[in-house]
């Protein structure tokens, strides 16, 4: 099933012609383009001279949270400069009353992931650590990261009958064994959980929502799209809740990746203390843990099930790294 989305019949003339104005250009034809899991407006608009762009924003169907970040991914297009080698070109926006559209360079040529071989994934983890070093300088010009949601999803777990019982749903024949091993864990997770937000570690500019439906590889290089939660954050963030959504897909693991990320970034004098790696393994599985087991939302109808992909190989990792035992698997 498809999130709701326009469809460019939808688009006010008014606004058609924003584009021809914007791009120089007479539209052809344009399509809708699925992609992400949220009910934003995205085309790919087919000009008469032969090019094609990218638009995304918000218009019809869309979302309160679709304009709220909207502004905020336009403003680092424009005022963030480390971000270039590594996303769209950027060639302006157009809003008319109840539209706001971003127009992009238009990747449908670039290749789409999955599948994942181990040299695509290793070339995104290091891209992904040349823009952090890039980024340094201009972490100022976005907001800081907020620790709501990232670093309390364990203990609200533990805490909330509710909540327990959403991830519990998730194992089904499963349930004993699994609520058995959450029992003998989760005093374990919940303090190394809550040191995600350490200031004592690499921080710096960060997209924060790496995964496979963000991105393109072009040229054999990464580029990614959807900035709209960039902000300055622990670095190992975006690596860290990048790995699940890697494996997920039967690309290499967490394991195999982070060391390539660590040599990348220990060439610029940049190192991790122990504590950053456990703390985003932890703080990924919870993310991940306390949402993937609850009721479908009807506007992000893929959403959970993206969630349970990750889920399992971040339990895994963070298990694995704490040397704790594996949960059960779950349907």
């Amino acid at each position: 099933m498809r999130e709701p989305k326009p469809y460019w019949r939808d688009v006010p003339q008014e606004l058609r012609k924003q584009v021809e104005h914007k791009m120089a250009g007479t539209i052809k034809r344009a399509t809708r383009v699925f992609g992400g899991y949220g009910p934003t407006a995205t085309f790919r608009i087919f000009l008469e001279d032969g090019r094609t762009i990218f638009a995304k924003g918000a218009g019809k169907g869309s979302i309160a949270e679709n304009w709220r970040v909207l502004p905020m991914e336009e403003a680092v297009y424009r005022e963030v400069t480390a971000i270039a080698p590594i996303s769209p070109r950027y060639f302006g926006s157009v809003s008319v009353d109840g539209w706001h559209l971003l127009l992009l360079e238009d990747l449908k040529n670039a290749k789409k992931v999955p599948p994942w071989s181990e040299a695509m994934a290793l070339q995104a983890i290091r891209d992904i650590a040349a823009f952090h070093v890039r980024g340094l300088s201009e972490a100022g010009k976005v907001e800081e990261m907020g620790s709501k949601g990232v670093i309390d999803n364990w203990l609200n777990i533990k805490n909330n009958r509710d909540e327990r019982e959403y991830f519990l749903g998730l194992f089904q024949e499963n349930r004993e064994d699994a609520a058995a091993w959450f029992d003998a864990v989760i005093d374990r997770l919940i303090p190394i959980e809550s040191e995600l937000m350490r200031p004592d570690q690499p921080w710096g500019l960060i997209h924060k929502d790496i995964r496979s439906d963000n991105l393109r590889l072009q040229d054999g290089s990464l580029m990614l799209f959807d900035w709209a939660l960039a902000c300055r954050g622990p670095l190992i963030f975006d690596v860290g809740f990048f790995f699940p959504s890697i494996e997920g897909e039967g690309g290499p693991t967490a394991e195999c990746l982070l060391p390539a990320y660590m040599h990348e970034m220990a060439e610029h004098g940049i190192h991790f203390p122990a504590f950053a790696i456990h703390s985003v393994a932890v703080a990924t599985a919870g993310f991940f843990a306390s949402r993937a087991g609850k009721p479908p939302i009807p506007l992000l109808p893929r959403l959970r099930d993206i969630q349970r992909l990750q889920l399992g190989p971040a339990l895994r990792w963070s298990c694995n790294l704490l040397g704790l035992p594996q949960p059960p698997a779950f349907l």
